[in-house]
């Protein structure tokens, strides 16, 4: 697998790099390789294909070819991150969390409680802090196509029931790895285990972990309803997820490339959101039905445990910028 992705990864970097002569000079082709750890059958996967993939080549007669890898079949999304930075064809659908690696800042967006419900989260993508954040990422090396790629509300899925934050105690829950998860994660009362998401199910079944964090369509789409018995809603994070490509990359497109490319990412984003929203109740009925119980949560404790994480991640200064441009 690893030589796989090797060979898939050097050939995007060839791939993109061959003929860049001069920025914005058009050439006879472009290849784009989008990655995700999202199943085939998730609603944002479905609409890049539907609708990213299909409005790329129609609009561009096939001068850009997109092509979509399931499943991290070209690695982590850090991997895949580390080969935009190098101006590789690649591009990734991934959190504010592991853009912090980057721009530190950028976590704030996956902070806890930052937003109520998935409208006041688009909203924060309306900002002239979060235009700051693309700019000072741009100058790393990355572009964000579009910030609109609505996952769904991050939830606890336990062995044992969760009602308030003293029921985390002792209790392994597994993180992403992001600072701002972890950080999270550990307000809440829990002790926490950085794992890869496709290693989250034997985790639970071997009993390495005793819970995740995660949202509905995602805990579907890996079963894991088998390996957990209790879903208590939190809601402590709105996921919106961004499209990210290399700065490079993107700027050795036409302009009308680049139009079409931000368009088409953005009414994916639309599309796949909406079919996430859509199918919620989908989701919490196929979890129940797989044997999990929906345990009453005292959300107003957990929201109040998890304030600290803005001090200690030094995030009360731009988290008051934000509440100031949303009239908060």
């Amino acid at each position: 697998m690893k030589k796989l992705v090797s060979i898939c990864l050097i050939g995007a970097l060839m791939a993109s790099l061959v003929g860049c002569a001069k920025t914005g000079e058009k050439q006879d082709k472009y290849i784009l390789q989008i990655s995700t750890v999202l199943n085939e059958t998730d609603p944002l996967y479905v609409a890049l294909t539907d609708v990213f993939e299909k409005q790329v080549e129609e609009k561009t007669n096939g001068a850009i070819d997109v092509q979509l890898y399931s499943g991290g079949q070209l690695g982590t999304d850090e991997d895949v991150l580390e080969q935009a930075l190098v101006g590789s064809g690649v591009g990734v659908i991934t959190e504010a969390g592991r853009l912090s690696n980057y721009v530190y800042d950028f976590g704030v967006l996956l902070a806890p409680y930052i937003a109520s419900d998935y409208e006041e989260a688009q909203k924060l993508f309306e900002t002239d802090t979060y235009n700051d954040l693309c700019g000072q990422l741009e100058d790393k090396g990355f572009h964000i196509l579009s910030f609109n790629y609505y996952q769904g509300e991050r939830e606890l899925f336990t062995k044992k029931p969760v009602s308030e934050p003293s029921d985390l105690s002792g209790q392994r829950i597994r993180s992403s790895g992001a600072q701002v998860v972890t950080d999270t994660l550990e307000a809440m009362g829990a002790n926490t285990n950085v794992l890869a998401w496709s290693e989250s199910y034997q985790a639970l079944q071997q009993k390495v972990i005793d819970g995740v964090e995660v949202h509905l369509s995602a805990a579907v789409g890996s079963s894991i309803q088998e390996v957990t018995d209790y879903l208590s809603f939190t809601g402590h994070q709105q996921l919106l997820t961004a499209l990210v490509i290399s700065e490079k990359w993107f700027q050795n497109l036409p302009e009308e490339y680049q139009k079409i490319v931000t368009e088409a990412s953005y009414e994916a984003g639309v599309a796949g959101s909406e079919a996430v929203i859509e199918k919620n109740d989908e989701y919490l009925q196929t979890l129940i039905d797989g044997g999990i119980e929906v345990v009453d949560c005292d959300v107003d404790a957990f929201k109040q445990a998890c304030e600290v994480v803005y001090d200690e991640l030094g995030y009360t200064e731009i988290k008051a910028k934000l509440d100031k441009e949303l009239g908060r």
